[in-house]
C-alpha cells in the first residue's frame, strides 16, 4: 500500500507554492504525534475567520498540497485561513499520516491529538472561529481527515474526503491497507459503533461529510466510499437511500451527486460519484475564479474545480440564491423562480426533465409548469468577462397528495 502512495504523490514533491506558508511550528502543544504545522493567513482574513485544515498525502508535504489544491488563493479571495499539518520522516518513511495505527488514531493520542492541538493553537493565535473549522484531504490525508471527525466531532463543522474510506477499516496496518485496495463490508451500525466508542458522551451534531471518489480508482477501491457513506449516514441517523440524486450534476455527464438527508430533511452526507476518473482530484483548468487545478496523471479535468466547489459546500464562498417555492404540487403551473439582476450578466436556467417553461428562458426570472417529480432548479450566469458561475441550486420537492 505504501508503494502505491509513493508512486502517486512523488510527482508532487517538487511543487513550488505561489503564496508562501508560515515557517514550521512544532511547539503548538504537547504534540504527541511529532507533527509540524504550517499555515496561511491572508491579508483579507476577517475577525473570527473560518479555518480549513488540509492534509497531504504520502510522499507529500504542506507546500506541495497547498500548490496542488489552490486553497491559499481562495483564502485570499474570501478571507478564511488555512492550516497544513505535515508528517515527519521518522514517523513514517513514506511521509504518510499513520491513519492505520491504533495509537495514532484514537481520541487523545498520537497524530490525531497533535492535529487537534493545531486547531486550538490557531484559534488562540489568530482568533479563529470555533464554529467554522473544516478538514479535507486526499488519499492518506483523506483517511486522517476521517480520523479527525471521528475522534473530535465537536471541533469540525464539515469534512471533504477525496479517495478515502471509513474510520477504522481494519485492526492493523495490513488489514487497513488491504481494505483500501479491496474494500471491506460492514453494516452501518458496525461502522457507527467504531466512531461512537471514541465519543460515547457526545450529544451534538456530527460533521457534515462530502465524499469525492472516482469509479475507476485503482488505489483506494470505490467500495470504501460506499462504506464511508454508510458510517456517517448512520451517525447522522439517516438511511442509506439517497434522498436526492443529480445524475448529471451541474450538467456534467460524469458526475453524480447523491445527497442523504437527516431527520430534519437537511443534507448530512453528500457523495460525488465520478465516472472515468481514477485516484485523482477533479479539476477545471481556466482563468475564472471558479476554475483551477493542476493538470497531471492524478488530476483529472472533469469541468469541476473541486477545491472551489468544496469551499462552496463548506459555506466559505457566498452564493447567489434562487428565490421561489421549495415545495410545489404535482403538475403545478406558473411557478416563478428568480435571482438578482446583475448588470451585463447572461442567464441560463437548467430545469429537471419534464418541467416546462412559460415564456422567457434567458433572464433572471422564469415561469415554469412543474411535473410529478422532485428536482433541482439550476441557474448559470455568465459574467461580462465570459466566466460562468452557478447560483446555489434550488431544491424543489413535490408534495404528496
Amino acid at each position: 500500500m505504501k508503494t502505491f502512495y509513493i508512486l502517486i504523490f512523488a510527482f508532487l514533491a517538487k511543487a513550488v507554492v505561489s503564496q508562501p506558508l508560515s515557517s514550521e511550528v512544532m511547539d503548538f502543544g504537547t504534540n504527541p504525534g511529532n507533527l509540524s504545522l504550517f499555515y496561511y493567513i491572508p491579508k483579507s482574513a476577517r475577525p473570527n475567520a473560518p479555518l480549513v485544515l488540509v492534509l497531504h498525502g504520502c510522499s507529500q508535504g504542506a507546500n506541495a498540497v497547498a500548490e496542488l489544491t489552490g486553497w491559499n488563493k481562495l483564502a485570499d479571495d474570501y478571507g478564511f485561513c488555512v492550516a497544513y499539518p505535515q508528517q515527519h520522516f521518522p514517523n513514517n518513511p513514506s511521509h504518510c499520516f499513520n491513519w492505520f495505527k491504533k495509537n495514532e488514531i484514537e481520541r487523545g493520542n498520537g497524530e490525531c491529538e497533535s492535529i487537534k492541538q493545531m486547531v486550538e493553537y490557531m484559534q488562540k493565535k489568530f482568533s479563529i472561529s470555533k464554529d467554522s473549522v473544516f478538514v479535507t484531504g486526499l488519499s492518506a490525508g483523506a483517511a486522517m481527515s476521517v480520523v479527525m471527525i471521528a475522534t473530535q466531532p465537536a471541533i469540525f463543522k464539515a469534512a471533504a474526503i477525496f479517495a478515502g474510506g471509513p474510520y477504522k477499516p481494519g485492526n492493523n496496518i495490513f488489514a487497513s491497507s488491504g481494505t483500501m485496495v479491496w474494500g471491506v463490508n460492514k453494516t452501518p451500525e458496525e461502522w457507527k459503533e467504531l466512531v461512537w466508542r471514541e465519543n460515547p458522551a457526545f450529544k451534538g451534531p456530527y460533521p457534515k461529510v462530502f465524499i469525492y471518489h472516482g469509479n475507476n480508482d485503482p488505489v483506494v477501491n470505490v467500495r470504501n466510499a460506499k462504506e464511508l457513506m454508510e458510517q456517517w449516514t448512520c451517525l447522522h441517523k439517516a438511511d442509506t437511500v439517497a434522498d436526492q440524486i443529480d445524475s448529471t450534476y451541474m450538467g456534467k455527464n460524469d458526475i453524480m451527486r447523491l445527497a442523504y438527508h437527516n431527520r430534519d430533511k437537511q443534507e448530512a452526507v453528500v457523495f460525488y460519484k465520478i465516472n472515468n476518473m481514477g485516484h485523482a482530484i477533479p479539476i477545471d483548468p481556466g482563468a475564472c475564479k471558479n476554475q483551477g487545478g493542476k493538470g497531471g496523471v492524478f488530476a483529472t479535468d472533469k469541468g469541476l474545480y473541486s477545491t472551489y466547489h468544496t469551499a462552496v459546500e463548506f459555506g466559505l464562498i457566498p452564493q447567489i440564491k434562487i428565490e421561489g417555492n421549495s415545495e410545489v404540487n404535482v403538475s403545478q403551473k406558473n411557478i416563478e423562480f428568480k435571482a438578482p439582476m446583475l448588470k451585463d450578466y447572461a442567464y441560463e436556467w437548467i430545469l429537471p426533465k419534464g418541467v416546462e417553461v412559460n415564456g422567457e428562458r434567458n433572464s433572471n426570472s422564469i415561469l415554469v409548469n412543474w411535473n410529478t417529480k422532485s428536482g433541482n432548479v439550476l441557474l448559470k450566469m455568465m459574467a461580462p468577462d465570459g466566466c460562468w458561475y452557478y447560483a446555489q441550486p434550488k431544491q424543489v420537492i413535490v408534495s404528496k397528495p
